[in-house]
Protein backbone atom coordinates (compact mmCIF):
# COMPACT_ATOMS: atom_id res chain seq x y z
CA UNK A 1 0.00 0.00 0.00
CA UNK A 2 1.45 3.45 -1.05
CA UNK A 3 1.90 6.15 1.45
CA UNK A 4 -1.04 7.90 -0.07
CA UNK A 5 -3.38 5.10 0.36
CA UNK A 6 -2.37 4.59 3.93
CA UNK A 7 -2.76 8.30 4.54
CA UNK A 8 -6.30 8.69 2.93
CA UNK A 9 -7.29 5.27 4.68
CA UNK A 10 -6.40 7.05 8.29
CA UNK A 11 -8.12 10.13 7.49
CA UNK A 12 -11.33 8.56 6.42
CA UNK A 13 -10.88 6.61 9.45
CA UNK A 14 -10.21 9.92 11.77
CA UNK A 15 -12.77 11.92 9.50
CA UNK A 16 -15.70 9.26 10.54
CA UNK A 17 -15.19 9.04 14.70
CA UNK A 18 -15.28 13.43 14.18
CA UNK A 19 -18.38 13.05 13.13
CA UNK A 20 -19.73 10.42 15.55
CA UNK A 21 -18.09 12.60 18.42
CA UNK A 22 -19.89 16.08 16.65
CA UNK A 23 -23.09 14.16 16.58
CA UNK A 24 -22.52 12.99 20.22
CA UNK A 25 -21.97 16.04 21.29
CA UNK A 26 -24.80 18.03 19.41
CA UNK A 27 -27.02 15.51 20.76
CA UNK A 28 -25.83 15.72 24.63
CA UNK A 29 -26.20 19.40 24.33
CA UNK A 30 -29.18 19.54 22.95
CA UNK A 31 -30.54 17.18 25.79
CA UNK A 32 -28.71 19.52 28.33
CA UNK A 33 -31.17 22.22 27.42
CA UNK A 34 -33.59 20.08 27.70
CA UNK A 35 -32.73 18.71 31.23
CA UNK A 36 -32.30 22.09 32.01
CA UNK A 37 -35.44 23.75 30.77
CA UNK A 38 -37.56 20.73 32.19
CA UNK A 39 -36.03 20.46 35.50
CA UNK A 40 -36.35 24.40 36.06
CA UNK A 41 -39.78 24.12 35.40
CA UNK A 42 -39.95 20.99 37.76
CA UNK A 43 -38.71 22.90 40.83
CA UNK A 44 -40.51 25.80 40.04
CA UNK A 45 -43.98 23.81 39.93
CA UNK A 46 -42.59 21.83 42.89
CA UNK A 47 -42.56 25.37 45.38
CA UNK A 48 -38.88 24.02 46.17
CA UNK A 49 -37.16 27.12 43.92
CA UNK A 50 -38.20 30.54 43.05
CA UNK A 51 -38.96 33.52 44.44
CA UNK A 52 -42.58 33.42 45.97
CA UNK A 53 -45.47 35.71 45.51
CA UNK A 54 -48.82 36.15 43.39
CA UNK A 55 -49.45 37.21 39.50
CA UNK A 56 -52.67 39.27 39.01
CA UNK A 57 -53.43 37.91 35.34
CA UNK A 58 -53.87 40.25 32.58
CA UNK A 59 -54.75 37.95 29.38
CA UNK A 60 -53.88 34.10 28.58
CA UNK A 61 -53.72 32.99 24.92
CA UNK A 62 -53.99 29.23 24.00
CA UNK A 63 -52.88 27.12 21.34
CA UNK A 64 -53.67 23.37 20.50
CA UNK A 65 -50.32 21.98 20.44
CA UNK A 66 -51.94 18.19 19.64
CA UNK A 67 -55.23 17.86 17.57
CA UNK A 68 -55.61 14.16 17.99
CA UNK A 69 -55.25 14.54 21.82
CA UNK A 70 -56.70 17.87 22.05
CA UNK A 71 -53.54 19.03 24.25
CA UNK A 72 -53.84 22.33 24.63
CA UNK A 73 -50.74 24.97 25.97
CA UNK A 74 -51.80 28.34 27.43
CA UNK A 75 -49.69 31.31 28.33
CA UNK A 76 -50.65 33.97 30.52
CA UNK A 77 -49.10 37.27 31.28
CA UNK A 78 -49.76 39.32 34.61
CA UNK A 79 -48.19 41.64 37.39
CA UNK A 80 -46.05 40.10 39.63
CA UNK A 81 -45.62 40.86 43.58
CA UNK A 82 -43.31 39.01 45.52
CA UNK A 83 -44.38 37.78 49.00
CA UNK A 84 -41.00 39.66 50.18
CA UNK A 85 -41.72 43.41 50.07
CA UNK A 86 -38.08 44.14 48.88
CA UNK A 87 -38.21 42.69 46.02
CA UNK A 88 -39.74 44.69 43.21
CA UNK A 89 -42.93 44.04 41.30
CA UNK A 90 -43.24 43.63 37.76
CA UNK A 91 -45.08 41.95 34.58
CA UNK A 92 -43.96 38.40 34.13
CA UNK A 93 -45.20 35.46 32.09
CA UNK A 94 -46.83 31.86 33.02
CA UNK A 95 -45.62 29.19 30.86
CA UNK A 96 -48.03 26.36 30.49
CA UNK A 97 -50.89 27.39 33.26
CA UNK A 98 -52.94 24.28 31.96
CA UNK A 99 -56.11 26.38 30.83
CA UNK A 100 -56.89 29.93 30.30
CA UNK A 101 -56.94 32.05 33.81
CA UNK A 102 -59.73 34.23 34.08
CA UNK A 103 -58.30 38.46 33.69
CA UNK A 104 -58.11 39.77 37.30
CA UNK A 105 -57.46 36.20 39.01
CA UNK A 106 -54.71 36.25 41.42
CA UNK A 107 -52.69 33.04 41.37
CA UNK A 108 -49.73 31.75 43.65
CA UNK A 109 -46.30 31.27 41.94
CA UNK A 110 -43.13 30.54 42.08
CA UNK A 111 -40.63 33.33 40.14
CA UNK A 112 -37.86 30.59 38.35
CA UNK A 113 -35.63 32.74 36.00
CA UNK A 114 -38.34 35.47 34.77
CA UNK A 115 -40.88 32.81 34.18
CA UNK A 116 -43.74 32.67 37.18
CA UNK A 117 -45.15 28.79 37.48
CA UNK A 118 -48.12 27.72 38.93
CA UNK A 119 -47.87 25.20 41.69
CA UNK A 120 -48.58 21.76 40.45
CA UNK A 121 -47.35 18.50 41.69
CA UNK A 122 -48.53 16.92 38.68
CA UNK A 123 -46.79 18.77 36.10
CA UNK A 124 -43.43 19.36 38.15
CA UNK A 125 -43.57 15.81 38.47
CA UNK A 126 -44.04 15.34 34.77
CA UNK A 127 -41.27 17.63 33.95
CA UNK A 128 -38.85 16.14 36.57
CA UNK A 129 -39.34 12.98 34.89
CA UNK A 130 -39.00 14.18 31.70
CA UNK A 131 -35.83 15.81 33.11
CA UNK A 132 -34.36 12.21 34.41
CA UNK A 133 -35.45 10.77 30.96
CA UNK A 134 -33.35 13.19 28.69
CA UNK A 135 -30.35 13.16 31.22
CA UNK A 136 -30.75 9.38 30.61
CA UNK A 137 -31.04 9.40 26.71
CA UNK A 138 -28.05 12.50 26.47
CA UNK A 139 -26.04 10.84 29.07
CA UNK A 140 -25.82 7.26 26.26
CA UNK A 141 -22.30 9.09 25.09
CA UNK A 142 -21.07 9.44 27.94
CA UNK A 143 -21.64 6.11 29.89
CA UNK A 144 -20.37 4.33 26.52
CA UNK A 145 -17.36 6.26 26.67
CA UNK A 146 -16.89 5.03 30.70
CA UNK A 147 -18.43 1.47 30.41
CA UNK A 148 -16.44 0.47 27.03
CA UNK A 149 -13.06 0.95 28.40
CA UNK A 150 -14.16 -0.53 31.34
CA UNK A 151 -15.27 -3.46 30.01
CA UNK A 152 -12.16 -4.01 27.91
CA UNK A 153 -10.12 -4.06 31.48
CA UNK A 154 -8.59 -7.26 32.89
CA UNK A 155 -10.19 -6.44 36.13
CA UNK A 156 -13.63 -6.83 33.88
CA UNK A 157 -12.87 -10.00 32.11
CA UNK A 158 -12.17 -11.88 35.74
CA UNK A 159 -15.15 -10.23 37.84
CA UNK A 160 -17.85 -8.83 35.25
CA UNK A 161 -20.51 -7.06 36.07
CA UNK A 162 -24.31 -8.96 36.15
CA UNK A 163 -26.35 -7.71 33.59
CA UNK A 164 -28.37 -5.72 36.04
CA UNK A 165 -26.07 -4.21 37.52
CA UNK A 166 -24.73 -3.35 34.75
CA UNK A 167 -27.53 -1.68 32.78
CA UNK A 168 -27.80 0.40 36.89
CA UNK A 169 -24.43 1.51 36.60
CA UNK A 170 -25.17 2.60 33.06
CA UNK A 171 -27.99 4.49 33.73
CA UNK A 172 -26.07 6.30 36.83
CA UNK A 173 -23.44 7.25 34.97
CA UNK A 174 -25.65 7.98 32.35
CA UNK A 175 -28.27 10.89 34.07
CA UNK A 176 -25.03 12.09 36.37
CA UNK A 177 -22.92 12.70 33.39
CA UNK A 178 -26.34 15.04 31.59
CA UNK A 179 -26.89 16.56 34.67
CA UNK A 180 -22.94 17.61 34.98
CA UNK A 181 -22.92 18.73 31.21
CA UNK A 182 -26.36 20.39 32.30
CA UNK A 183 -25.09 22.28 35.17
CA UNK A 184 -21.50 23.53 33.14
CA UNK A 185 -23.59 24.52 30.01
CA UNK A 186 -25.93 26.53 32.56
CA UNK A 187 -22.63 27.79 34.29
CA UNK A 188 -20.65 29.23 31.03
CA UNK A 189 -23.95 30.23 29.60
CA UNK A 190 -22.80 28.66 26.13
CA UNK A 191 -24.64 29.42 23.36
Amino acid sequence: MSRAAAFRERASVVFVRLGVLAVALVWMWFNAQLVQELGTESLGRSGWVGVPGTVVVSRCTSEIIDQETATEWTDCVGYFTPAEPSLPDRTVGMSNTGGAIAPGSTVEVRLVNGVAFERSLFRAGMSGTGALLFGLLGGVPIAAAVMVPYGLTARAERSPLRPGVQAGVFAVIAVVGQLLLTLLLDRWSVI
